[in-house]
């Protein structure tokens, strides 16, 4: 297994690899920059989140293997379909899975998913628009407030990604 750890502008994030894809990725709340471990795919996977933090990457194109059920990689795959800067609540989650009844089921895939920013379980909200849970820093609690500040601020941060596309697109329109 190979790992490297940098910090981002929303904590430390250690990407865990096998070689050939991503398995893993861990938030903490403390930790030091390690690339002592690293592999083309650990390295890879960081320059497409340091694009991601800088605005100028919506969506990773890493190769993956959550180390999860196939249950739970069915969640996921339909997971990586919500859109940078979009959320959706968990009914909608589950409705996308074809499993309109059942949200728990859709916030439980949320809740394990293993690969988290990369598979953007932060992208799923609850239906009144609140942020629901997060559970980035696994040591903590999922409702703790630092989880959700992780989420929060990767909400906004694609928004504003989104916001700064859609101006672009506006001016060059206009310019026209």
């Amino acid at each position: 297994m190979f790992q490297e750890t940098h910090q981002t502008p929303f904590g430390w994030l250690t990407v865990h690899s096998n070689g050939q894809a991503v398995t893993a990725l861990d938030w903490a709340m403390t930790s030091s920059d390690n690339d002592q471990n690293a592999d083309d795919v650990s390295r890879e996977t960081w320059r497409q989140i340091k694009e991601y933090c800088a605005g100028t990457r919506r969506d990773f194109d890493i190769p993956l293997a959550p180390e999860t059920s196939p249950a739970l990689n069915r969640w996921l795959n339909i997971m990586r379909r919500i859109d940078c800067g979009k959320t959706v609540t968990y009914k909608t989650f589950a409705e996308m899975a074809g499993a309109p009844n059942a949200s728990r089921a859709a916030g439980s895939a949320c809740a394990r998913n293993p690969i988290p920013l990369i598979i953007p379980c932060h992208r799923v909200t609850k239906h009144d628009g609140s942020l629901g849970n997060y559970g980035a820093i696994r040591s903590l609690s999922p409702k703790d407030h630092r989880n959700l500040a992780i989420k929060a601020a990767l909400i906004a941060h694609e928004r504003q990604i989104m916001d700064k596309i859609l101006i672009y697109n506006d001016f060059m329109n206009s310019s026209r």
